[in-house]
């Protein structure tokens, strides 16, 4: 499965380059806030900043597909802050967009759904595991300067890991880059 979800973001990673004369492309960044949020997680764990990086590109007015990855630097356990449980990811998604002025500003509302690949890890062992989990979310961007956008965006992710449901609620500030 890692490998196939590789070969995704490098077939869409090229085909990116060689359409960027189009300016249908984003490239951005994000830093979010993982909360837990089924009662499996939350009970453990207490919240973790991250980040993420993503491209998109733009199919037509109302359909984009891209690629992300992204990082949650540790999760700490509530009983023990020392030991934490990180998270590290990447996949493929989709967006449905809807183009909006923000007053004097262009931007867009958007809904998006994603598949991904999340690598846990511990501080306290070196054991790891892999598991495919999904993620459904809305955003809002809005241009502050040519080309330049800074958005909110909400996105819950869906993921199992060995019997627990490792659900997650992560609210995320993006600037992006169009061309």
């Amino acid at each position: 499965m890692k490998k196939t979800i590789f070969a995704a973001a490098m077939v869409l990673g090229f085909g990116a380059l060689a359409h960027a004369a189009d300016t249908k492309y984003q490239v951005g960044l994000g830093l979010l806030d993982s909360l837990p949020m089924s009662s499996d997680f939350r009970d453990v764990l207490k919240s973790s900043l991250g980040f993420n990086a993503y491209g998109d590109y733009a199919i037509n007015d109302t359909f984009a597909a891209g690629v992300e990855i992204g990082d949650v630097f540790g999760y700490p356990y509530k009983g023990d802050t020392s030991v934490k449980l990180r998270a590290l990811t990447y996949g493929v998604r989709g967006k449905i967009v809807k183009p909006m002025d923000f007053g004097s500003k262009k931007g867009n509302v958007y809904g998006i759904v994603g598949i991904s690949s999340y690598r846990w890890s511990s501080n306290a062992t070196d054991e790891t595991t892999t598991k495919v989990g999904y993620n459904v979310g809305l955003g809002a961007q809005m241009e502050v300067s040519a080309n330049w956008l800074v958005g909110l965006e909400a996105r819950y992710h869906i993921i199992k890991i060995e019997g627990i449901n490792a659900n997650t609620l992560a609210p995320t500030l993006t600037v992006g880059y169009s061309f």
